[in-house]
C-alpha cells in the first residue's frame, strides 16, 4: 500500500478530473449543433445534406490526427499540455462562432479545427491509465473517463437545443456552450503551475532513440494488427448503434421500425445515457474486481452482447415490442461500452509507457475507420435491399468476428517493458 501511494500519488485524481472535463467539453461542442442542423442550414442558405458535412468534418480531422501526430504529441509533451492543446482547439472556434459562423466556409473550417481536438485528447487516455493508475484502478479510471465521454454526448445533444431555445441564435449557442470549456482550461493551467509529483514513467525520455525503436518494433508486431482489428469490429458496432439505429427506429415499416423521429429519440436515450454512462463504469468494476486486470473476459462479454442484441433489434419480435426493444438497445449499448474502454486498458497494459499515447492513437484511430466502413456498408445494403435487415445482420457478424479476434489477442504476449 505504501508503495502504491508513493508511485501513484493522489495527484492522479486531479489529472483524471481534468481529463474527464476535457472529454465532456469536446463531446458537448461536437454534438450540440447536431440537433439544430436544420436551423444552421437555413441560416447559411445551404441544403441540410450539405450541412451534415459539419459533423463529418469533425470526425474526419480527428481521426486523421489521432493516428498520426496526436499520440506523438502526447508522448513528447505529456498529459496536461496535450489536454490543454486539445481543449483549446475545441473551445476557441466555438467562442469565435458569433464572428466566423456566418458562411459555410467559415463554419466548415471551424469544425475542421474543432475536429483536431479528439485527435489529441483521446490518445492521452492510454497514457493516463498506464502512468498514473495502479493495476487495481485501471478499470475504474477508464470507466470514469469513458462515462465522461457519454455524459458529454448526452449533454451536448440535450443541452444544445435548450441553449438555442433561450438565445434563438445558433452562433451564440455555440459560444455559450464553450463556457465550461474555459473553466476547464483555467483548471488545467493551474495544474500545470502546481508542483507535480514526478512519475518514473513520465520522467523517461519519450523522444529518445530507445522510445523510437520501441515504437517502430511495436508497429510491426502482430499484437498491434490484431488489436486494430478488434477495435475495427468494435467501432463498426458502436458507430452503427449510435448513428444508424436511430434512423432505423424512425423509418416507416417495412424499411424500418416505424416509430418516428420523436419516439426514436426517446428510445435512444436508453443507449446514450443508461448504457453510455453506466456501461463503462460496470466494465471498469469487472476489470478491477472480478477479473483482476484481465480484459479478455470483458471483450468476450461485450462482443457477445453486441452480436446477439444488434441482431435482435432488427427482428419484428423485438422491434415490435417497446419493452423488448428497450432492453435490446440497452444490452447492445452495454456491449459496445464494455469493449471500447477495455481497448484502452489493453493498450495501456501492453505497450511501453514511452509510446503508449502513440499506440493508443494508432489503434484507436485506424480502428475508428471500422465505424466509417460499417456505416458505408449499411448504406449500400439499404440501397440494394430496401430495408435495414441485412445491415444489422452484418453488424452482428462483425461482432462475431471481433469475438474471434479477441481469443487470438488474448494469446499474444504484451510488449510492455517490465
Amino acid at each position: 500500500m505504501k508503495e502504491d501511494s508513493t508511485r501513484y500519488p493522489k495527484y492522479r485524481w486531479l489529472i483524471l478530473i481534468a481529463a474527464a472535463l476535457t472529454f465532456v467539453n469536446a463531446q458537448v461542442i461536437n454534438l450540440s449543433i447536431a440537433p439544430v442542423l436544420p436551423g444552421i442550414a437555413k441560416d447559411l442558405g445551404i441544403d441540410l445534406g450539405v450541412a451534415t458535412n459539419f459533423m463529418a468534418a469533425f470526425l474526419f480531422s480527428g481521426c486523421i490526427i489521432m493516428f498520426t501526430i496526436g499520440g506523438m504529441f502526447g508522448d513528447r509533451y505529456g498529459i496536461l499540455p496535450t489536454l490543454l492543446m486539445g481543449l483549446l482547439l475545441a473551445v476557441v472556434p466555438a467562442t469565435l462562432m458569433p464572428w466566423i459562423g456566418h458562411s459555410y466556409i467559415g463554419v466548415f473550417c471551424a469544425r475542421l479545427v474543432q475536429g483536431l481536438s479528439p485527435g489529441f485528447i483521446f490518445p492521452i487516455m492510454g497514457s493516463i491509465i498506464a502512468i498514473w493508475f495502479p493495476l487495481k484502478e485501471k478499470g475504474l479510471a477508464t470507466g470514469l473517463m469513458s462515462a465522461a465521454v457519454a455524459a458529454g454526448s448526452a449533454a451536448g445533444t440535450l443541452g444544445g437545443p435548450a441553449v438555442f431555445g433561450i438565445v434563438q441564435n445558433w452562433q451564440q449557442m455555440a459560444a455559450w456552450v464553450s463556457i465550461i470549456g474555459w473553466v476547464d482550461v483555467i483548471f488545467i493551467i493551474i495544474l500545470l503551475m502546481l508542483p507535480k509529483p514526478e512519475s518514473l514513467a513520465e520522467a523517461s525520455p519519450a523522444a529518445s532513440q530507445i522510445g523510437k525503436n520501441r515504437y517502430l518494433s511495436s508497429l510491426l508486431a502482430p499484437i498491434t494488427l490484431v488489436a486494430i482489428l478488434v477495435n475495427f469490429m468494435a467501432s463498426w458496432n458502436m458507430h452503427c448503434l449510435y448513428s444508424m439505429t436511430p434512423t432505423f427506429l424512425s423509418a416507416d415499416i417495412p424499411v424500418g421500425a416505424g416509430y418516428g423521429a420523436m419516439v426514436s429519440g426517446q428510445l435512444m436515450i436508453n443507449v446514450t445515457i443508461i448504457s453510455g454512462i453506466f456501461g463503462p463504469m460496470v466494465c471498469g468494476f469487472f476489470v478491477d474486481r472480478l477479473f483482476k486486470g484481465n480484459t479478455r473476459q470483458v471483450f468476450v462479454i461485450g462482443f457477445i452482447l453486441a452480436c446477439v442484441f444488434m441482431f435482435a433489434i432488427k427482428t419484428p419480435l423485438f422491434y415490435g415490442n417497446k419493452s423488448l426493444l428497450s432492453i435490446s438497445l440497452i444490452l447492445a449499448g452495454f456491449g459496445v461500452q464494455f469493449i471500447m474502454p477495455a481497448v484502452y486498458i489493453f493498450i495501456a497494459k501492453s505497450y511501453s509507457h514511452q509510446i503508449v499515447a502513440r499506440m493508443t492513437g494508432l489503434i484507436m484511430g485506424i480502428g475508428t475507420l471500422g465505424g466509417v466502413f460499417g456505416l458505408y456498408i449499411s448504406g449500400v445494403t439499404l440501397d440494394s435491399t430496401g430495408n435495414y435487415s441485412a445491415a444489422f445482420t452484418l453488424i452482428s457478424l462483425a461482432a462475431l468476428v471481433g469475438l474471434i479476434f479477441t481469443f487470438i489477442l488474448s494469446k499474444m504476449k504484451p510488449l510492455v517493458e517490465e
